[in-house]
């Protein structure tokens, strides 16, 4: 036989592994006595049989014929069928009723398969095992269970097993395991080759990304997951942050042990979900909204996911070893500052993926997603048009502008400069010009539209807090004593915002000497290479911002604005409060008469004071108020309204209009006496 007919037929055989082996699963699933369970077990151990016996042969170790590993094969059957007999027996007698445990089921599942990508891997190369990985005992485990004779048959089983057994039972199982068979699929090791690598790092990492933004979607309407569910989710998505981690670690120097794992720990956690009947419904309910710990673990796990995806991107598109270069990692020796260094590359890493370009294109399309789904349920004009200016600004401003049109975007004052001191790097002479620009421009917009312009535009914080899912998020400002103690309106009151706030301007301002000094060459204090001022924004706000985002279930939404976290966003309220911008309502006594005060419990950064001041003063303003707009969303009588210059302006036009009307209509009348 020629190979290439070996090869049609070993596809052809993998095919027919992976439907019967959905068709065993499924038998398995749906078992309502010992003897199906049993019957299901024996086909398992047939084919364990049948594959051991050729990896044996085909070892290179042993000296057997055909006919000695026909012999080998049944004795091995033989002997696995000595447990289900067993199981088979206490059953007749009435001793035992559990029957064969799930865990055997699955080990034998992803076993059979592991084997026979082991002997099909043997046969097409045409070498022995022992020959074929260099009696290196890793990659005769590993390398199998990443490469497509082993993932493709998988992919395949867990598509059809979710067609036949989930169809008509549960919608999110059915669709989450579909999700998940695709994912597998393009595992990026399982074909040996440049382009089917790009290509399934791309595209599975935006088809992880479309599951993320349907379960933030799905659990926002139903407000609640199945329990069962909810403890399969966050293990699977864990997983998947290893499996990123995996392909990331190949990506660098192929080695396949943590990818190798992370495929085996998802089968595990899929087979043993799908062999019980109804896992995915009942078994009790788990309100998210009112859990802390598992929305917290839930963040967790997601932001890991993402953070491992958008480095497996970054690797993929600059490459990983000049990714790494650029970052300025610090040399590691064996001395007294490997530990310092190991924190500082800690830092540097993970704030350079969380800064990169394609980790927030990333998370670009996954919020702004949300923030879709935001508009299509909001109701005011204002709120909509803001919306969309803001995921403009988040892909234009802070994405395309900077990393991919102009070359130096320090030197380009707003844009390079996007969030203050520390933005555009270190703090050169001739950057100083730009950077007080910058503040002179986005503080000139906060004077004119309110520091809405940057809490709710221009930043990229807004995008993240606004879509539906995290939207949701701010009734936890009302849980727990830690979140309502930084929402206190009054700042002056607020120990936590004076303490935050102080402590991030003073480290801003002692590194921004020190960079500026250690650029005239008075001082050189750098940190393994790395300017001051750099590092410190690294830490703030591309590592701690994200510490905060996660633990949204204890400190409560936005609290880059609730702490004082935020440099840039102080700055800007601040000059807010001498600015046009407030929220007005058309009618007092409508207020007055208002029983629920939706307005005030709609602020997703806690304040709660708007029904007190539209009914004394017809108008709220507060510096913490950053024009969201869920008051004015919430009122149920469309009573509020955002005020700022156009209206300022409209009003005194509209004013000298009046007032010419009224001198004209004056002096005809005086011209009629």
């Amino acid at each position: 036989m020629s190979g290439e007919f070996i090869r049609v037929l070993l596809y052809f055989l993998a095919a027919l592994m992976g439907i019967f082996t959905s068709w065993i699963v499924v038998y398995a699933r749906n078992a309502d006595n010992q003897m199906k369970k049993i019957v299901s077990y024996i086909f398992l151990s047939m084919m364990n049989g049948m594959l051991l016996g050729p990896v044996v042969y085909l070892s290179g170790y042993f000296p057997f014929s055909i006919e000695d590993i026909v012999l080998l094969s049944s004795a091995i059957m033989g002997l696995e069928l000595i447990y289900p007999m067993i199981q088979f027996v206490k059953t007749i007698e009435g001793s035992s009723s559990k029957g064969i445990n799930i865990g055997v089921y699955v080990f034998f599942t992803i076993f059979d398969e592991f084997l026979m990508s082991l002997d099909f891997i043997s046969i097409i190369s045409g070498k022995s095992i022992a020959s074929l990985y260099d009696k290196d005992f890793l990659n005769v485990i590993f390398y199998p269970l990443t490469s497509y004779w082993f993932i493709f048959p998988m992919s395949l089983e867990m598509l059809l097993t979710a067609l036949v057994a989930l169809r008509k039972e549960t919608k999110i199982g059915l669709i989450f395991i579909i999700f998940q068979s695709t994912v597998m699929f393009l595992t990026p090791s399982a074909i040996i080759n440049g382009m089917w690598q790009g290509i399934a790092v791309y595209l599975g990492g935006s088809l992880m990304t479309a599951l993320f933004i349907f379960l933030f979607e799905y659990l926002y309407r139903k407000e609640y997951a199945e329990k069962n569910f909810s403890t399969y989710l966050n293990r699977i998505i864990f997983t998947y942050f290893l499996m990123m981690v995996g392909v990331m670690i190949y990506q660098f120097d192929r080695n396949l042990i943590i990818l190798g794992i992370s495929i085996v720990t998802e089968m595990t956690l899929y087979l043993s979900a799908i062999l019980r009947k109804s896992y995915f419904e009942g078994h009790g309910k788990v309100y998210w909204l009112a859990d802390k710990k598992w929305s917290t673990a839930f963040l967790l796990n997601i932001f890991l996911a993402e953070f491992a995806m958008g480095t497996t991107f970054d690797f993929q598109y600059y490459g990983a070893s000049p990714f790494l270069a650029s970052l300025g990692l610090a040399s590691y020796h064996m001395s007294i500052t490997i530990i310092p260094a190991f924190l500082f590359d800690s830092v540097v890493f993970i704030g350079g993926i969380t800064g990169s370009p394609w980790f927030l294109i990333m998370m670009g399309a996954e919020m702004g997603s949300l923030v879709i789904f935001k508009i299509l349920k909001t109701d005011n004009l204002e709120n909509r048009i803001r919306m969309a200016l803001m995921i403009m600004a988040y892909g234009v401003y802070s994405i395309l502008l900077p990393s991919f049109v102009l070359a130096n975007p320090q030197n380009y004052p707003f844009v390079g400069w996007s969030m203050g001191i520390g933005t555009g790097g270190g703090l050169a002479a001739a950057l100083i010009l730009p950077m007080l620009l910058t503040y002179l421009i986005s503080g000139i917009l906060s004077l004119l539209f309110g520091a809405r312009q940057l809490c709710s535009v221009f930043c990229t914080a807004p995008l993240m807090y606004q879509g539906t899912f995290y939207d949701s998020m701010k009734k936890f400002n009302r849980e727990g004593d830690l979140a309502r103690k930084i929402t206190i309106p009054a700042e002056r009151n607020n120990k936590i915002y004076r303490t935050v706030s102080l402590t991030v301007y003073a480290s801003l301002g002692i590194a921004s000497v020190v960079s500026l000094l250690d650029n005239f060459g008075y001082l050189n204090l750098t940190m393994y290479g790395t300017d001051p001022l750099v590092f410190i924004y690294i830490f703030l706000f591309d590592i701690i911002w994200y510490v905060v985002f996660i633990t949204m279930p204890y400190f409560g939404s936005y609290g880059c604005i609730n702490t004082g976290y935020c440099h840039w966003g102080n700055f800007n309220r601040w000059i807010g409060k001498f600015g046009f911008f407030k929220l007005k309502v058309k009618n007092s006594n409508q207020c007055v008469e208002c029983k629920t005060k939706d307005c005030a419990k709609a602020c997703p950064v806690g304040l709660s004071s708007q029904p007190g001041n539209f009914i004394e003063n017809g108008e709220f303003k507060n510096s913490r108020c950053v024009g969201i707009g869920d008051c004015v969303e919430a009122c149920p009588y469309d009573n509020i309204f955002f005020y700022d210059v156009r209206h300022f302006v409209k009003d005194r036009i509209e004013m000298k209009s009046i007032r010419k009307r009224n001198e004209k209509a004056d002096n005809m009348e005086q011209r009629h006496l």
